[in-house]
């Protein structure tokens, strides 16, 4: 049984990590509250620590996350995930979670703070959780409510879940006050496209935007490329003759973000234009298109694979297998990449015959491990991005 005492500042101990708590119904009570807990913070080391040093405890974070979290579950599940990613990224983490925007105007704050020992300095490394519940003209105006709570100097990362509403003011006024966007395509609303637009436009202003499900390609692509590395593969690629792609489809719309960026990183890395725009069949489950290179032209099918199968992954728009065909001379090559459970097998034909094959297995489905990357990366992803505009025309958006 775990028990708590009352530590120096007003904070409570428990298992070696001091925490803080507060509440606020103002935005300036809120800032108020942050001031409290850590001038508590710093008397507690000083009555803690023999010399009176408080420099032993403060703040760690090196930069501040905003979430936007339109469902209460979203922003739990925020919570926990910034929690657990407190010793290697310590921020301050503000998760908003916008009510209705046409009721009364509502402000509810959860502030807390933790400061716990680092393993090797012995030093405290202190982070801070917000948990901001708005209404009615706050819920218009979320960047009112951000602004406030910002660490001066401190780069700002934006996570947005589901789909943002790009081309909203207030998208566009968080998105201006933030050095970095946070997004998954592969929570798109619909089929994706209209998703997949605004991110390249929001690109194309020169902001930095990590995108969730283009990191969940990059196994496929990994997997893909290396196979290319065999001696009676490396001169066949100009040959590509044809790509299709299975998609699963658990409901009825056919979620076609991630595949469209998946070809949009071939045709940016093998010189292909878009010649024809995806068009879907009458029954809906397949799309067609073509890439062109040259005057040649490189027909492209995605097809839809109805969940329920065992090897089929059930998440709307996940890849299940990626096929080309390539012909060079007379020799004709299939290179796949087939998608079993969370384990991906890359096989490569040459003139019917195996010549390479390769392995891998795939990160478990949630945003922890890409988050902490994205949090890692201060750079611009420039594949992604050139990625992304055959990806978008290609859609037909």
């Amino acid at each position: 049984m775990t028990v708590q005492v009352a530590a120096p500042g007003g904070g409570v101990t428990e298992q070696g990590t001091t925490r803080w708590q507060a509440r606020a119904k103002t935005i300036s009570e809120t800032v108020t509250q942050l001031s409290r807990i850590w001038h508590a913070a710093a008397e507690g080391a000083a009555s803690a620590e023999p010399g009176g040093d408080v420099k032993v405890r403060m703040r760690t974070s090196v930069l501040t996350l905003v979430v936007v979290a339109q469902q209460p579950e979203v922003a739990e599940r925020a919570l926990a995930i910034v929690g657990a990613l407190a010793s290697r990224h310590p921020s301050r983490a503000i998760i908003v979670s916008p009510g209705d925007p046409d009721g009364p105007t509502t402000f509810d704050a959860r502030i807390s703070a933790a400061c716990q020992l680092a393993a090797t300095s012995g030093a405290e490394i202190c982070t801070e959780e917000i948990l901001v519940r708005t209404g009615g003209e706050l819920s218009q105006h979320l960047s009112t409510v951000i602004a406030p709570l910002l660490i001066h100097d401190l780069p700002v990362v934006l996570w947005w879940p589901d789909e943002p509403p790009f081309a909203s003011r207030r998208f566009e006024d968080l998105a201006d006050m933030c050095d970095g966007l946070l997004v998954d395509s592969g929570d798109f609303r619909g089929d994706g496209r209209r998703g997949l637009a605004g991110m390249a436009a929001v690109v194309a202003t020169g902001r930095s935007v990590h995108d969730m499900g283009w990191a969940r390609l990059s196994l496929w692509r990994e997997l893909l490329a290396g196979l290319f590395d065999h001696p009676l593969l490396i001169d066949v690629l100009p040959g590509v003759r044809s790509l299709r792609v299975d998609i699963a489809r658990p409901s009825a719309s056919l979620r076609i973000s991630k595949a469209a960026c998946f070809s949009g990183w071939l045709a940016a890395m093998l010189g292909w234009e878009v010649a024809t725009p995806l068009v879907a069949s009458q029954s809906g489950d397949r799309l067609s298109g073509a890439f062109k290179i040259g005057k040649r032209q490189i027909p492209v099918e995605f097809r839809a694979i109805v969940a329920g199968h065992s090897s089929v992954p059930h998440s709307p728009g996940s890849l299940v297998r990626v096929e080309m065909e390539l012909a060079r001379g007379r020799a004709t090559t299939r290179a796949r990449v087939t998608r079993q459970a969370d384990h991906l097998l890359a096989t490569a034909d040459w003139n019917g015959a195996q010549v390479a094959r390769r392995a891998g297995q795939l990160e478990r489905f949630d945003e922890m491990p890409f988050l902490a990357e994205a949090l890692d990366r201060t750079s611009l992803d420039r594949i992604f991005e050139r990625a992304l505009g055959p990806a978008v025309e290609l859609s037909g958006r």
